[in-house]
């Protein structure tokens, strides 16, 4: 488990350090397919909003999402927390939240968490991004409230025209199956709360797409 931690770290280093202005030589940053960038709503304070970042490092291959969508259809939604873990060793990127100003340094500092599956489609309604994690992204909560406790969790976000997106999340008992994707995605994804507003995405001029 430490080691895996540890990777978490290493990814997150380069874009946690950007915000300590102190170090003069940070390490370099690694390489990324694509980052995300939104605005989540604070849960306690309706007219705050922290901002999230998302770095997709590679996107999963097919082979991966048909292990998860046939693990749901097979198994059903239980067993999709075990079937991510199998992927610990090559994960898909990390989601960086910010902390606290004021607060202790644990929890000041930028905290990152696994992304273990993404996954892109276009779709008639347009660019939908899958991403899987198997901590809970308690994303409008303050960081000291975020559980450590592992648990699948998906977040589903759909692009506009406009290249803005919309965020959700779900457990896996609102997870399903889209034949016509072959992606897992949240089940009745308009009845479900917005988590992350004003999504959009900056691809690294430098970086190419991984392969799916």
């Amino acid at each position: 488990m430490r080691n895996r931690h540890l990777a978490t770290l290493l990814l997150a280093l380069p874009y946690m350090v950007a915000m300590v202005p102190a170090l003069a030589n940070p390490p370099a940053t690694v390489a990324v397919s694509e980052r995300f960038v939104a605005k989540a709503p604070s849960d306690s304070d309706p007219a705050g909003a922290s901002t999230i970042e998302i770095l997709i490092q590679r996107w999963s291959t097919d082979e991966e999402r048909d292990d998860l969508g046939g693990t749901l259809l097979k198994r059903g939604p239980d067993a999709l927390l075990s079937a991510l873990q199998k992927v610990l060793k090559r994960p898909a990127g990390v989601v960086v939240i910010p902390g606290i100003p004021g607060a202790g340094a644990r929890v000041r500092t930028r905290q990152a968490r696994n992304v273990l599956f993404a996954r892109d489609v276009e779709t008639p309604n347009g660019r939908q991004v899958i991403v899987a994690a198997d901590q809970y992204l308690a994303f409008g909560a303050p960081t000291k409230e975020w559980s450590f406790e592992y648990e699948f969790t998906l977040l589903d976000i759909r692009f506009g025209p406009d290249g803005t997106g919309v965020g959700k999340l779900a457990p896996p008992g609102k997870v399903v199956y889209n034949k016509g994707t072959k992606i897992i995605e949240i089940d009745n994804y308009v009845a479900q709360p917005v988590r992350l507003t004003e999504v959009k995405s900056e691809k690294p001029s430098v970086a190419s797409r991984g392969s799916k």
